[in-house]
């Protein structure tokens, strides 16, 4: 009996959907350690220390997710096919971020109300704690090696 989509998870059963489970525990471990760092922030620089902070942990969560989202609908692709669509979607997001960084770091405006100091290290600390959760979800994933659809021969 193939099981419905409506059946409980039971030990054994495949994860369907690997990317998104990556993605539900990277955000959880990153919006941990980015409100703690938006908390110590905020103690040590004020305001702008507070902008800082939740403003790396934004770009973190968006740049980070994007590259699993992309996986996520790249997922009935052809190996081939998801290496080129996750290489083209890091590079692409790189150039992106590099553009932002370059603008950010020109802006008067963005300088006056965001300690960027603040931003870099909680950008940094949030990165190491998308990554954490994203290893911790990738372990717990139930991935067959064998295909489970195919037909058994004796």
């Amino acid at each position: 009996m193939a099981p419905s989509a409506q059946s409980p998870k039971v030990a054994g059963q495949a994860t369907r959907h690997p990317a998104l489970a990556m993605l539900r525990g990277a955000l959880a471990a990153a919006l941990v350690v980015g409100v703690n760092a938006a908390a110590v922030s905020t103690v040590a620089a004020g305001l702008e220390g507070l902008w800082g902070a939740l403003l790396g942990l934004l770009m973190v969560v968006v740049f980070s997710g994007a590259g699993l989202v992309a996986l996520h609908l790249s997922r009935r692709a052809s190996p081939t096919m998801q290496l080129a669509i996750a290489m083209t979607s890091y590079t692409g997001r790189i150039a992106i971020f590099g553009g932002l960084l370059a603008l950010a770091l020109s802006s008067e405006s963005l300088a006056r109300h965001v300690n960027l100091t603040v931003l870099g290290i909680s950008a940094l600390v949030v990165v190491m704690g998308w990554m954490a959760g994203e290893i911790w979800a990738w372990s717990r994933l139930r991935i067959p090696i064998y295909d489970l659809d195919g037909e058994v021969t004796a």
